[in-house]
């Protein structure tokens, strides 16, 4: 019985964290869909960046059945956990590191930029949209505000990833990311920061697909590599992104 009760208690803090991003960010989420809607009609490129756990905002929207072509992930080997968990800590709050990533994917004046933090204050994410927006790219922030707004900045900058990008969604994640507390065990676990941003991320790409079509652009997104013709349509979608992103 304990086991269930904490599974509906995991359930309902999720269904309460992604209730309160839909009511609360809804318009900056539509407002994001037609940052990246405007960028891909002009053939730009949208750039996901984060460090550890926050890197598989990038990943779920990277060459994803029913996700858009035109995305690369900006993720440095050095600053995932799948290279060395402690070093991905320690990387993020290395000067100097975002800058070499955003110069190695070739980020371009008016590509997208989406920084995931939920902290916001260490020196990469931070670090990461600064440049990013001195390389003419604009910038989207996917951060906890009040959770940050807690913290002290943790980088050469002095500032938190909300105060520095030009669009900032709040995933009202709570200080510490997990959720589940115990009686007479004092750390909580099942953390809500990857659902979260999933849903956000996820909620975007839906909304620049509606725009697209409705401005009579056909949207460029993958088909399950499962499905039939799937192959003849993809490589049709990649030719015009060749280069541009990082599949090999």
């Amino acid at each position: 019985m304990a086991q269930e009760d904490k599974i509906y208690e995991y359930y309902s803090k999720v269904l309460e964290i992604i209730r309160t991003i839909y009511e609360c960010e809804k318009d900056k989420i539509a407002k994001a869909a037609e940052i990246f809607a405007e960028a891909l009609s002009n053939d730009h490129i949208i750039h996901v960046a984060g460090a550890g756990h926050s890197a598989m905002a990038g990943e779920e929207l990277f060459y994803r059945a029913g996700g858009l072509v035109p995305v690369d992930p900006m993720i440095g080997n050095d600053i995932t956990i799948a290279s060395g968990a402690i070093k991905s800590t320690l990387m993020e709050s290395v000067k100097g590191y975002a800058k070499v990533i955003l110069e190695y994917h070739n980020v371009r004046e008016d590509d997208i930029v989406v920084v995931v933090s939920t902290s916001g204050k260490n020196q990469f994410p931070v670090e990461m949209a600064i440049e990013a927006k001195n390389r003419g790219a604009k910038t989207i922030g996917i951060t906890s505000v009040a959770y940050s707004q807690t913290l002290e900045p943790k980088n050469s900058y002095g500032k938190k990833l909300y105060e520095v990008v030009d669009l900032v969604i709040d995933n009202h994640v709570p200080p510490g990311d997990a959720v589940i507390e115990y009686r007479g065990f004092p750390v909580k676990t099942s953390p809500v920061s990857t659902i979260a941003n999933t849903f956000i991320v996820n909620s975007i790409v839906a909304q620049t697909t509606q725009l697209l079509l409705e401005k009579g652009i056909e949207p460029p997104v993958w088909l399950s590599a499962h499905l039939p013709g799937a192959m003849e349509y993809n490589l049709k979608q990649l030719e015009k992104y060749r280069g541009r992103i990082r599949l090999l």
